[in-house]
This record gives structure tokens, C-alpha cells and sequence, in this order.
């Protein structure tokens, strides 16, 4: 079976191969997203605002968090990247420090409890 392809950070990024190992996650995820679909969206102008994009992105995050267990190697490396791209987005304010939203992974961190973090 071949190799599934890794997005920027070396975050799992679903493709064919991808799909046959995770056959029900279609069942499990109802709105899916990836970056490949995020960068069509912007290409073919079919985003209204910013906004509209931060939240495709959030989803990915959402959809990596119920598909993979806490303490999967995927779920950390998205609680990772996630806290990346919210701390960056309010680097160049893209959001507020009030409008940040939490990390749905920021309480579980290589299969460790720790403190909630906040922007």
C-alpha cells in the first residue's frame, strides 16, 4: 500500500491510501476539510471573508480531534499545529485575544494531562 502524503509541519493529510486505512471516517466525520480544499476555496474566490477561512481551518482541527483518539501521534500533531495557528493568528491580527478560541487539545499533550492554555 503506498505511503500517505504529509502536509507542511508533517501533519497527516488524507488521501486515497488514507481512506483505506480509515474506511469509516466518512461515517464519523459529516463536514470534511483539508488544506488542499482550503487553497481551491481561495483560488476560485468562493470565501466572503477571513473569518470564512479561519473556520474551514478550525474545522480540520475539529474533524482531526473527534476522528483520532487524544493520545494518537495524529491528534497530538494536530493540538500542536492547532495552537501554532491560533498564537500566529493573533501574531498578525487576525483574530482578538478575545475572539481566540481555545484548543480543543490543549488540556492533553503526549498523553499527558496538562493546564488549559489560553491566547
Amino acid at each position: 500500500m503506498p505511503s500517505c502524503k504529509y502536509d507542511f509541519f508533517g501533519i497527516y493529510v488524507l488521501c486515497m491510501c488514507c481512506i483505506l486505512q480509515a474506511s469509516d471516517y466518512f461515517e464519523v466525520i459529516k463536514e470534511p476539510m483539508d488544506f488542499a480544499r482550503i487553497r481551491n476555496k481561495i483560488n476560485r474566490f468562493e470565501y466572503n471573508s477571513a473569518e470564512d477561512i479561519l473556520d474551514d481551518i478550525r474545522l480540520i482541527f475539529s474533524n482531526c480531534f473527534t476522528y483520532n483518539k487524544p493520545a494518537t501521534v495524529v491528534a497530538i500533531a494536530g493540538g500542536e499545529l492547532e495552537r501554532y495557528f491560533e498564537q500566529r493568528a493573533y501574531e498578525l491580527n487576525l483574530i482578538s485575544s478575545k475572539s481566540a478560541k481555545g484548543s480543543k487539545m490543549s488540556d492533553v499533550t503526549y498523553g499527558r494531562k496538562r493546564k488549559r492554555t489560553t491566547l
